[in-house]
């Protein structure tokens, strides 16, 4: 008789990009001004700096990260930007990035000195509200119902706060010789976390730095019409037909799975890349019986929770032993480029951004 057990874990920052993606900076050709007018308007008119008291601001980095696919195909361009403000014994950083436009990531980091603000709080709620509500408008999102959840949480403490359709983590940590307090807002759906939006400020209020993906993504059919024992069932079923080959052109088959010892969890991740369109999936590890050529102990796979079709089955290994995956169960399942110790479907992007919160459950079977 089977039992699962669940444990919920609360992820920062995300984010969830897939490992067998990769990252190429090039060149800036044709965004450049564009790009740099709207880090601009941003930084003159959100981020709560007195520019006046700033002898110079330098632009020292402007490129574009490529995301690919395994097969070489470009699908997603992130513009990331630095600024440099300097006064008598300061130096400022600012990271900035836009992605289709929008901005989803920015950061304050002091080189020297501290930031020149033009405006003074309390604490990190008062920090927060007012940026929030300045920048609600600079987003063109309604976030009043994200800010009135400022008014119950308590900032002494990491804590969460839930209401019907929304998440509010608190976070606090010691980094770079301060106190910091990070906001993690997100949308919630049928029980599965979407990515909203992300907001570091000080003890003392001051901005760090924001992570939004609201404007980036559209949320599609939010549907789970697979449970999470079928997701589960369908991946063992998968594995039947998944092999890998070895660097002497031995083919690693036949996998052996205890469910013992299988992790899964609910995300959320792009059912269609191209038009940034976000769904429910099934993150299941099944863990193996023993090690398999290739120091391979599991195998992931990824599956729709609205369809149960499977995206992707790639190793999970230790060492560096190489091999490859010649066989995928499903027609359209892709697959996982050598070496991948696993592979994660992510809504952010770049330089940062974000991460979704996930539920993480442990399957155990338990016999009476």
């Amino acid at each position: 008789m089977k039992k699962y057990v669940s444990k919920i874990f609360a992820a920062l920052f995300a984010v969830l990009i897939a490992t067998s993606l990769s990252t190429l900076p090039a060149p800036v050709a044709g965004q450049t001004t564009t790009a740099q007018e709207n880090a601009m308007d941003f930084i003159e008119n959100i981020l709560p700096i007195d520019l006046s008291k700033y002898n110079d601001i330098k632009l020292l980095n402007d490129f574009i990260d490529e995301h690919t696919h395994h097969n070489g195909t470009v699908f997603r361009k992130i513009n990331d930007l630095t600024y440099e403000l300097t006064a008598e014994n300061r130096e400022l950083r600012i990271d900035i990035a836009f992605e289709r436009g929008i901005m989803t990531y920015c950061s304050l980091s002091t080189v020297m000195g501290s930031v020149i603000t033009n405006a003074q709080y309390g604490n990190a709620v008062d920090g927060a509200r007012a940026f929030l509500e300045k920048y609600q408008a600079y987003a063109n999102i309604d976030s009043n119902n994200l800010i009135a959840m400022l008014d119950s949480v308590d900032i002494t403490q990491n804590s969460t706060i839930t209401t019907e359709n929304a998440k509010l983590t608190v976070k606090n940590v010691y980094w770079s010789d301060r106190y910091q307090t990070t906001f993690i807002w997100v949308q919630v759906i049928n029980g599965v976390e979407y990515p909203a939006i992300s907001l570091a400020v000080d003890s003392e209020g001051n901005f760090l730095s924001v992570s939004d993906t609201r404007n980036l993504y559209t949320i599609g059919d939010t549907s789970i019409n697979v449970s999470m024992e079928q997701a589960v069932d369908l991946a063992i079923e998968g594995l039947k037909s998944y092999s890998y080959e070895m660097p002497d052109g031995s083919i690693v088959k036949d996998f052996k799975v205890s469910k013992d010892a299988v992790m899964v969890s609910l995300e959320t991740g792009p059912i269609d890349y191209v038009n940034y369109v976000l769904g429910p999936y099934y993150d299941v590890r099944l863990y193996l019986d023993e090690v398999y050529p290739g120091n391979v102990f599991g195998i992931t796979v990824f599956l729709w929770a609205n369809t149960g079709k499977i995206i992707s089955i790639s190793n999970m290994a230790s060492g560096g032993i190489g091999y490859s995956d010649i066989t995928a169960p499903t027609d359209n399942a892709t697959v996982s480029t050598p070496n991948s110790n696993m592979l994660i479907i992510g809504a952010t992007a770049g330089a940062i951004i974000a991460i979704l919160a996930t539920s993480i459950l442990i399957a155990k079977k338990k016999r009476a």
